[in-house]
């Protein structure tokens, strides 16, 4: 038996100053235990990628290719491009029912992909007003050491702290105002925008995306963004209910229905008619027959909603970065010991709870590590970023 950490090598880094992704800031955060295996360690469980990761990185690339820009320039559909991400894979998705009271439903997740990409252009279109600065691209910013650090970090020989890294979803100019917007793509089974305003993916990459554009000469010195602009799109096929020009959904019309839209026309009909006649007649003569307004009315499929960020926000969220980095500075060099966060959500949740489990009793967490997981290079899309 004996520490894990001790036997299994740990993410190297060429330059030897350590990376750092706001998804890893996350994890550090909610469970540095999580983190040391996740990130430290690159343990990922052998066997397929997680089914959410896999289907939100078809939706990113599809969205990637058709704002290709520059400008108004627009790349192939959407659709087209996750037809042959997801060709040939057997996937099912798992996704809301209609209200909480309704159970959750599997559905094919080459069909859902599909529809949502179709019904996405259907809705928004080329976006014109949209003029791309730069499509998906990764992105490297290298943060400082604090002023005046302890002894304990000037031990740590190295000129920077970490070397920040992540991509964004896409950079674009406002056709009619010149104003300069991140667009962050967002996949979700419910749409939630409250946490907007201190969400720390957004608000780093705005902290760091107009040095990083001025850098590669994309924009002028002295602009600046005006903010993120979140692109949600729910994982669900489009409601099949009858909708009404209102904009609501509603349910099956019945028989009154039919008749104060006959009686409205002036066409008769023989009032023990069925629902089945009644329906031919009002087909016949050109009526859509609507019943009444549902109860459980869908939230939308697609929504954006716009943050606008301050300069002292973006003050906030760097030193934030820079904080946090510190933090998991001292786990990396062992100066602290990752401890486990147990919470009721770690079966579920967490890829590493059998793992926790086992060095909870004492057990070889090291062979079974060996077993069960496998290395991954978590950096490695940001191995050669064009911003380094």
């Amino acid at each position: 038996m004996g520490r894990m950490g001790h036997t299994l090598k740990k993410q190297s880094f060429a330059d030897g100053i350590p990376m750092l992704r706001t998804s890893e800031r996350r994890t550090a955060k909610n469970c540095p235990q999580q983190w040391d295996y996740a990130w430290n360690m690159g343990l990922e469980r052998r066997g397929t990628q997680a089914q959410p990761l896999w289907f939100g990185t078809g939706i990113h690339i599809a969205l990637a290719l058709w704002y290709c820009g520059p400008g108004l320039k627009r790349g192939p559909h959407p659709a087209e491009t996750w037809k042959e991400y997801a060709d040939k894979e057997i996937q099912t998705i798992k996704v809301p029912g209609l209200s909480d009271e309704d159970e959750s439903v599997f559905v094919d997740a080459y069909a859902l992909g599909i529809s949502m990409m179709e019904t996405y252009v259907e809705l928004y279109g080329k976006d014109e007003h949209m003029l791309v600065i730069q499509p998906e691209q990764t992105f490297a910013i290298d943060v400082p050491w604090p002023k005046g650090r302890s002894e304990i970090f000037a031990s740590f020989r190295r000129d920077i702290l970490t070397r920040y890294v992540g991509t964004y979803d896409l950079v674009w100019r406002h056709a009619d105002n010149g104003q300069i917007w991140l667009e962050e793509h967002k996949t979700a089974a419910t749409i939630r925008t409250n946490h907007l305003s201190i969400d720390d993916q957004g608000g780093s990459y705005y902290a760091t995306a107009a040095r990083a554009l001025i850098k590669k000469g994309l924009i002028k010195k002295g602009e600046r963004l005006r903010g993120i602009e979140y692109n949600f799109m729910r994982k669900a096929l489009p409601d099949p209910r009858p909708k009404h020009p209102d904009g609501y959904f509603t349910n099956k019309p019945i028989k009154k229905h039919y008749f104060a839209a006959l009686d409205g026309k002036g066409i008769t009909y023989p009032k023990t008619a069925t629902i089945p006649v009644l329906s031919a007649l009002a087909e016949k003569n050109g009526l859509v027959v609507l019943g009444d307004k549902s109860k459980v009315q869908p939230g939308p499929l697609f929504l954006r909603e716009k943050i606008h960020r301050t300069s002292r926000e973006r003050q906030a969220q760097l030193l934030r970065i820079q904080e946090e980095a510190l933090l998991i500075e001292l786990y990396r060099q062992g100066v602290l010991k990752p401890v486990k966060n147990p919470t009721m959500w770690c079966d579920r949740q967490c890829q590493f709870f059998d793992l926790c489990e086992l060095d909870e009793r004492g057990g070889d967490t090291t062979e079974f590590a060996k077993m069960a997981f496998r290395k991954r290079d978590v950096y490695a899309d940001h191995r050669k970023s064009t911003d380094e």
